[in-house]
């Protein structure tokens, strides 16, 4: 696209424009096809042109009808300018100085499912709290829940909703309790209880849980429509049983965990957590989801693997997905997702 120049004293709506289609997306969320370029990806002419309205008082602004009929004042146009051109040169500094935002996640239509759309807010990013944004691998995995439900689950949901049916003929899974694990913003338990119509319990550290029962409070509406529930709780993996105490549900049918993996302890930490919560039936599954982004993440997924075998765990179903981690340059390097649907191994006689 071509920028205005602001020395040529461009109108309001014209930078206006510009600024709202600089907006950074996410490569996770909305993939450009092969052919198509980004809005005025030349970054370095991106960068100029944001800093030339910095740096400008927009003397020329004058007062003019807004696109709602109201008149906008010129200072009220110079500010809302100059918040944006901050807003985007923020976005291009990196995730740590995103400021707040809510998004709209798709999951696209199906044969049996209609397109549906999840509101999920994200705080800024601070100190080590990687809860508060969207990684890729959770949209990822979250498009993929009704397609596990079919292949992966179909022995606990053996028919999944139909947007053809009515409400009254639906087969739906309250029954099925889904408990998420480190849940972060909430974009996968929030998608399958409505993907899944099951009763889903998200969970998460405590400087998470505000964040993450506002997303649960914003689409508990469109979960219900499809016949899921969903609710939150902290569950702190170094306490699980002071997490267990206050849950209705003890155990689980099936637990989801989409990029659980930053540290040394996790591993050891995630194994003894799942052990504790899934049933302990032939039935129940594990999903546990994890972008092979470096050697560290690689070593411990392998760690996790082996201590799920310890715990008399096998891998039922794995497979491989493709993503770039939200926020990353278009040129960034994809990441492989490495999923797998763990049960527990037959009792002994």
């Amino acid at each position: 696209m071509d920028l205005p120049n602001i020395r040529k004293k461009p109108s309001y709506d014209a930078i206006l424009s510009a600024l709202q289609a600089l907006q950074v997306q996410p490569n996770s969320w909305i993939r450009l096809s092969d052919g198509e370029k980004s809005p005025a990806s030349d970054q370095a002419v991106v960068q100029r042109f944001l800093m030339s309205i910095i740096a400008s008082d927009l003397e020329w602004l004058q007062e003019s009808p807004g696109f709602d009929g109201d008149v906008l004042a010129a200072q009220e146009q110079r500010e809302t300018l100059f918040d944006l051109a901050s807003r985007r040169i923020a976005e291009r500094c990196g995730r740590s100085a995103m400021p707040e935002m809510t998004r709209t996640w798709i999951v696209p239509a199906s044969a049996d499912l209609p397109e549906i759309r999840f509101d999920i807010r994200e705080p800024p990013l601070t100190g080590d709290n990687l809860g508060l944004k969207t990684w890729g691998t959770s949209y990822v995995i979250a498009k993929k829940l009704e397609n596990f439900g079919k292949q992966c689950l179909d022995h606990l949901f053996t028919k999944l909703i139909s947007a053809s049916a009515s409400s009254s003929s639906r087969s739906l899974h309250p029954e099925r309790k889904v408990l998420e694990l480190g849940a972060g913003t909430g974009l996968v338990g929030v998608a399958a209880g409505a993907l899944w119509g099951a009763d889903v319990y998200l969970t998460d550290l405590v400087d998470i849980a505000d964040n993450l029962l506002f997303n649960i409070e914003k689409n508990a509406v469109t979960v219900k429509q499809f016949g899921g529930n969903i609710s939150s709780g902290v569950l702190d993996w170094r306490e699980p049983d002071k997490a267990q105490e206050a849950m209705s549900c003890k155990r689980f049918d099936i637990i989801l965990a989409a990029d659980p993996l930053y540290d040394n302890e996790h591993p050891a930490l995630l194994a003894n957590v799942l052990h504790k919560f899934l049933k302990e039936d032939g039935e129940s599954r594990a999903l546990v989801a994890i972008p092979m982004r470096d050697n560290t993440t690689k070593a411990l997924a392998k760690k996790l693997s082996i201590l799920m075998i310890e715990n008399d765990f096998l891998a039922d179903s794995f497979g491989e997905e493709i993503c770039q981690d939200d926020w990353e340059p278009s040129n960034g390097p994809e990441v492989n997702i490495q999923w797998t649907f763990w049960k527990r191994m037959p009792l002994r006689s």
